[in-house]
């Protein structure tokens, strides 16, 4: 199975996820540093909440738009799911 990584922003009052931009395998080193992924996590499998600073540089990283003050952020990380052949 293979891993993906988002960065996740999710409502504060409702906690249902509003936001999610996939980040490229070519990115995720430097998104990783950003959150402070520690190295005991060299997959970054847990979730990593992100102040404004931290969400405003992987935002750039990965070339989004967003308001960091519009939802709580985390980098996080999803089975791929994907297509399978039929």
């Amino acid at each position: 199975m293979k891993v993906i990584h988002r960065l996740v922003g999710y409502d504060p009052k409702t906690d249902r996820m509003k936001l999610k931009i996939n980040i490229a395998d070519r990115l995720l080193g430097d998104a990783k540093r950003i959150a402070g992924v520690p190295d005991d996590d060299p997959d970054a499998a847990w979730s990593y909440p992100l102040s404004h600073s931290p969400v405003r540089a992987v935002a750039t990283l990965i070339g989004a738009q967003l308001d960091p003050d519009n939802a709580e952020f985390f980098l996080e990380a999803f089975a791929d799911r994907g297509r399978r052949p039929r």
